[in-house]
C-alpha cells in the first residue's frame, strides 16, 4: 500500500512538474514573440529616444522573462527596460504592456486609463476575449503552436501602426 501511494505521489508531482514547465515554456515563447513586436511596430517619435519600456500588469511569470530579455537585447537603439504595475492607478508611459489572462477582468479598464493618460502601448493579451476588450495583440494557440490575433483598429486608436510584417504574420481580428 505504501508503495502505492508512493507512485500516486510521484505521479501527481511529475504532472505538476511538467505542467509548470509547459506553462515556463510558453511565456518563453510569448516573451520571443514580444521581443520581435518590437521591431515589427511603429511608435510615435516620442517613443523613440530614451529606454523601450516592456511592462507587465499584474503578478505573471512573463516579468521575469521580460526582465530576463532585456538584460541581453535591445529594441533598435533604445536599451529596453522594464515596468510591473499593479494597481491602474500606476500605469505610466510604456511601449508594450502585457495583460496575463489571470487580469482579463481588467483589459477594458486598463485600455481606458492608457487612452485618457495618452500613453501609445502595445496592449498585449493572453486571453480568449482580449481583442474584444481593446488589446491590439492577444496570444492563442492554433494546432498546438503559439500565433498571436491583431487588432489593427485597435492600435490605430492606441496611436500604433502595426507595420506589413506582423499583419501578414497574425490572424488578423478586423
Amino acid at each position: 500500500m505504501k508503495k502505492f501511494h508512493y507512485l500516486v505521489l510521484s505521479s501527481i508531482l511529475m504532472v505538476i512538474c511538467i505542467g509548470n514547465t509547459q506553462a515556463q515554456s510558453d511565456y518563453r515563447i510569448q516573451s520571443v514573440f514580444i521581443y520581435n513586436f518590437t521591431r515589427l511596430v511603429a511608435w510615435p517619435a516620442d517613443y523613440q529616444s530614451g529606454d523601450f519600456i516592456i511592462a507587465t500588469y499584474g503578478n505573471s511569470d512573463m516579468t521575469q522573462e521580460v526582465q530576463e530579455m532585456a538584460q541581453t537585447k535591445r529594441a533598435g537603439n533604445q536599451n529596453i527596460a522594464t515596468a510591473n504595475f499593479s494597481s491602474v492607478g500606476d500605469i505610466s508611459k510604456c511601449h508594450i504592456l502585457y495583460i496575463p489572462s489571470s487580469q482579463s477582468r481588467k483589459i477594458t479598464e486598463i485600455v481606458d486609463a492608457l487612452k485618457a493618460k495618452n500613453i501609445n502601448a502595445l496592449v498585449v493579451t493572453d486571453t480568449r476575449n482580449g481583442i474584444n476588450n481593446g488589446s491590439v495583440i492577444n496570444f492563442t494557440i492554433v494546432d498546438n503552436r503559439q500565433r498571436f490575433e491583431l487588432s489593427q483598429d485597435n492600435a490605430r486608436a492606441m496611436g500604433l501602426n502595426p507595420g506589413g510584417e506582423i499583419a501578414r504574420l497574425a490572424i488578423l481580428a478586423d
